[in-house]
């Protein structure tokens, strides 16, 4: 679900916040929640812990948006604070690679039914997304998620990510790419710059 909102009301419900407006700060975030958990996921690599990660990040914005000089920036302010806080939420956790879960966890032990037999395959296939993609370099891994998780448009991630149009769509493009290489077995040692 996308929020819809102008700059301008953006900008005064930033001023707002930075005088203490409880509402304008919790509407600020309620805009921004969506595409904000697509980061954190991203970062986590997983929905583990994401809520802690995500209230931390909210403790922050409390805390810092009167450290906000431009509040016409907030979306990459944001951007930049939440990256930065989900990176130290898991050095602080000293946390290990998540796990994505057992596909093989649906088998009964009597055997296995057609229907729990398609789950098992529609798992293994959700593990084989998830690993592509969080095998993406990180540039490419946060553009495709707010895209297709997040279901956000290019000028939404540029924006985002603080970035021109273009690189976004460059990005989407060869994060596609490396996808379909991944799920189809055609690797390839070759990173692309942008």
């Amino acid at each position: 679900m996308m929020s819809s909102y102008e700059p301008q009301n953006e900008t005064a419900l930033v001023c707002a916040a930075q005088k203490g407006d409880k509402q304008a700060l919790g509407r600020l975030l309620e805009n921004h929640w969506a595409w904000l958990k697509g980061l954190v996921y991203n970062v986590l690599g997983g929905p583990e812990e994401m809520d802690d990660a995500l209230q931390n990040i909210c403790v922050l914005v409390i805390d810092k948006i009167d450290t906000l000089r431009e509040p016409e920036r907030f979306r990459p302010w944001l951007a930049v604070l939440a990256r930065r806080a989900t990176l130290n939420w898991i050095q602080q956790q000293r946390r290990q690679p998540i796990a994505w879960g057992d596909p093989t966890a649906l088998q009964q032990k009597g055997g296995v039914s057609e229907s729990t037999s398609r789950k098992v395959e529609q798992n293994e296939l959700n593990e084989m997304m998830f690993e592509a993609v969080r095998e993406l370099p990180e540039k490419y891994r946060e553009a495709f998620i707010l895209k297709y998780m997040d279901d956000r448009s290019y000028a939404e991630i540029a924006e985002i990510l603080d970035l021109p149009i273009t690189t976004v769509q460059i990005r989407l493009v060869r994060a596609r790419r490396m996808m379909h290489n991944r799920l189809t077995g055609k690797q390839t040692n070759k990173i692309p710059r942008t």
